[in-house]
């Protein structure tokens, strides 16, 4: 590709490999792009995207810009959802380049163990490739027949009502297959096997998963990781699976896993503007422009553009997946050109400082309210379990803590800032599977603040996922009342009414 030229001559000038080397940094006008239309993309991204968590781009293997919404922290793993897909299919990649496990296996009989007493002709007829294309041929999601008991036995008892390899359905019950696979076929844990032959080499950490009833990692969901690591994914499969000099995945994997297999789109145009429309390979999405993508629910997604040489990701809640993208098209790829760009440092520092300073925005709002003191109530029988809310000022801002005899959440709240802390969620309505993450300990940081009325609002980010709630407190009235609404990526919106004795 032509705008390789001056970055490899730059890279043998100065004795580099750029196409090995592992992630660094760079200015983005040495690396083609400016800075300024960073800033723009950042600007247009806060207005019009609702909301970005954390957002990477990378240029010929270098970081040029970088920035996580207060309080999200780079340091901290975010939950990926089907974005974990990419990274089971990695795994089924390693195991094929070992040549343990091979595209057109059967899957019956892979799982001989485990088929119902009459095993159906589209089942019989099922290869892995087939997995990993979303053409299984099921009607439904088939975990949801059995969600504690046995995930693969329940997928194979499927109604298979289409031949396999004849439509696409998305299907995250396919993903959890590769997932068994993948360990039955290798002998190992399937995160072990990654962590050895791909998140090491890549110098990838603290990689998170949940796990079915079984112990297998749930495959098609469920991994957290940060966000600079996601990027180190993207550019390993740039690279056609090369690493610091290294051949992490075979060229011909990371060649097929990212081509179009099948289309997804209906009736639709292949070729339309919608990037949902441009063909599925191998737990890869095609995208607009010669691109492809990694992407889950609520805005987690990596896109790979070979014709740029580039890499962006970004975590998020948000719903609008193709105004993302739009922006991507429309403000970065526009911007990245064929050499590099005469630096400008005035430029360079506002990006820079624009990055450091991202922030979600707190509640607006007073310090001092009606409840100037420590305070319990009693709460009338509700849906939530709770028998207690306790609302507590203190030197950075306020306690709440809703209790009851078998659930406690607490927040921390700050004012006009994220105030971090520790709560624990046990509402099975939130996690209906108790595979997302959401169930459990999870960090928080919570901002809130006094309007004139009398009521109290505290929203509430859940910092390693794609989740938040809100509190809303009346004390105008004789007795509190509390409205405590929790969504995210994948779970119902739900409203608690609560209201004391």
């Amino acid at each position: 590709m032509k705008l390789k030229f001056w970055y490899c001559l730059a890279a043998a000038l100065l004795g580099v490999n750029w196409a090995w080397a592992q992630l660094g940094t760079a200015t983005p006008e040495s690396q083609g792009i400016a800075s300024e239309d960073i800033l723009k993309w950042i600007n247009v991204a806060e207005r019009d995207i609702h909301v970005l968590h954390s957002f990477v781009l990378v240029r010929h293997g270098k970081i040029v810009a970088s920035g996580w919404w207060d309080p999200y922290r780079e340091t901290a793993p975010h939950r990926l959802f089907s974005h974990s897909k990419s990274f089971t299919a990695t795994a089924v990649g390693l195991a094929i380049d070992e040549r343990k496990l091979d595209l057109d296996e059967q899957v019956a009989e892979i799982f001989a163990d485990k088929l119902p007493a009459t095993v159906p002709d589209n089942l019989k007829q099922l290869r892995v490739r087939d997995l990993l294309t979303m053409n299984a041929g099921t009607k439904s999601d088939s975990f949801r027949n059995d969600p504690a008991g046995d995930w693969a036995k329940a997928f194979l008892a499927s109604d298979f009502a289409v031949r396999p390899g004849t439509m696409f359905r998305y299907d995250s019950c396919a993903t959890y297959m590769l997932a068994e696979i993948v360990e039955k076929k290798t002998g190992r844990k399937m995160m072990e096997y990654l962590k050895e032959k791909f998140f090491d080499p890549l110098g990838i950490t603290d990689v998170e998963t949940t796990y079915s009833p079984s112990g297998v990692p749930c495959g098609g969901w469920g991994m957290a990781m940060k966000t600079t690591d996601l990027a180190r994914f993207g550019q390993c499969y740039l690279q056609e699976g090369a690493w610091n000099g290294k051949q992490v995945l075979s060229r011909e994997w990371v060649r097929l896993a990212t081509s179009k297999h099948t289309r997804n789109c209906g009736n639709a145009s292949d070729y339309d503007n919608n990037d949902w429309h441009r063909g599925y390979g191998f737990q890869f999405w095609r995208c607009q422009h010669n691109c492809f993508r990694a992407d889950g629910a609520g805005g987690q997604f990596t896109i790979m553009m070979p014709d740029q040489d580039a890499v962006f990701c970004a975590t998020a809640l948000f719903g609008d997946f193709q105004g993302a993208f739009n922006t991507v098209w429309e403000h970065l790829l526009p911007a990245m050109k064929n050499a590099p760009l005469p630096e400008n440092p005035e430029a360079l520092a506002k990006l820079r400082e624009k990055c450091a300073t991202l922030r979600l925005a707190t509640v607006a709002g007073g310090r001092e309210g009606a409840v100037k003191d420590a305070q319990s109530w009693k709460l009338k029988p509700n849906n939530g379990g709770f028998d207690e809310l306790r609302f507590e000022p203190d030197e950075e801002g306020w306690n709440i803590v809703l209790s009851g005899d078998k659930r406690k959440v607490a927040f921390n709240v700050g004012h006009q800032k994220w105030r971090t802390g520790e709560t624990s969620l046990t509402d099975a309505t939130v996690d209906p599977l108790g595979t997302f993450g959401l169930l459990g300990t999870l960090n928080t940081a919570a901002s809130g603040a006094w309007a004139e009325n009398g009521k109290f609002t505290a929203r509430v980010w859940y910092t390693h996922e794609a989740a938040k709630s809100k509190l809303e407190l009346d004390f105008t009235g004789p007795k509190p009342k509390c409205l405590f609404h929790t969504d995210g990526a994948c779970l119902p919106s739900t409203d608690l009414k609560l209201e004391a004795e």
